[in-house]
């Protein structure tokens, strides 16, 4: 296993697929997309302007993923992986930050804080 740290420069960073790079109200078939959220395709953009790595999460299938990116010219470095960064799970890229519209940031909070901010949450697309 190659070391996990990224330099002080290039870092990857991990983006979700539904709700976050395309738009997104449910599944509705595993070849059924959402238009892009250019607010976040121009920064995906800009992070590898930066020469900074880009990775796709998604339990879509890489075939799909890959048009939709190459369609809406939309770089990115690779699916569901982060080649010469393997952690011991391989279902989880290795990143130094997840983008995803489903998730809680943990942030120091009390037990008592992080569940009612579990139990409260909502994806903005709700």
């Amino acid at each position: 296993m190659s070391s996990m740290k990224e330099d002080n420069k290039t870092k990857t960073y991990a983006f979700d697929f539904d709700g976050v790079i395309a738009e997104y109200n449910g599944f509705k078939g595993a070849d059924v997309v959402g238009k892009p959220i250019e607010s976040v395709v121009e920064a995906i953009r800009e992070l590898k302007k930066q020469g900074h790595k880009v990775i796709i999460y998604s339990t879509r299938g890489k075939k799909v993923l890959k048009k939709y990116c190459a369609e809406h010219n939309i770089p990115i470095d690779d699916i569901n992986h982060n080649p010469g960064k393997e952690g011991k799970n391989p279902c989880k890229p290795v990143a130094y930050v997840y983008v995803d519209d489903r998730a809680v940031c943990y942030k120091g909070q009390s037990a008592e804080e992080l569940v009612q901010e579990i139990l409260s949450f909502k994806p903005h697309w709700r």
